[in-house]
């Protein structure tokens, strides 16, 4: 088990006080991440050792996503399904990574706060 030191654990259940299955793991940059569920999501977050927060990564489906964001994603993607939803955020960023599917082939495609996409893969389905 990680030794968590008391400023991240006090900051994290100051965040996140219905965090379930929390597993901590120590970086080699001196930060903590935590990896839990809350509300049916799964979440990735890192500490630095002071308790600052400096990253989180959240997965869910398309249901979650903000709502101009499906709105934008079912015009321009109409006849693509979502999968699942990775949500990269610190600081200076939100980023989405999106994956789609339709009979024959997987994407994924990045978008931004607003809604600006970028399709970053294919795949053929097996």
């Amino acid at each position: 088990p990680t030794e968590v030191s008391e400023k991240v654990l006090k900051a994290f259940k100051e965040t996140f006080k219905d965090a379930k299955d929390v597993v901590w793991f120590e970086e080699g940059d001196k930060s903590y991440r935590a990896s839990f569920m809350k509300d049916e999501i799964k979440i990735r977050v890192r500490y630095d050792e002071e308790g600052n927060l400096l990253s989180t990564i959240r997965y869910y489906g398309e249901q979650t996503l903000p709502f101009h964001i499906q709105m934008k994603l079912k015009k321009k993607f109409a006849d693509k399904g979502v999968f699942g939803v990775t949500e990269m955020s610190s600081d200076e960023m939100v980023e989405y990574h999106i994956t789609l599917q339709d009979e024959k082939r997987w994407y994924t495609v990045k978008s931004d706060a607003n809604g600006n996409f970028e399709v970053t893969e294919k795949f053929k389905k097996a």
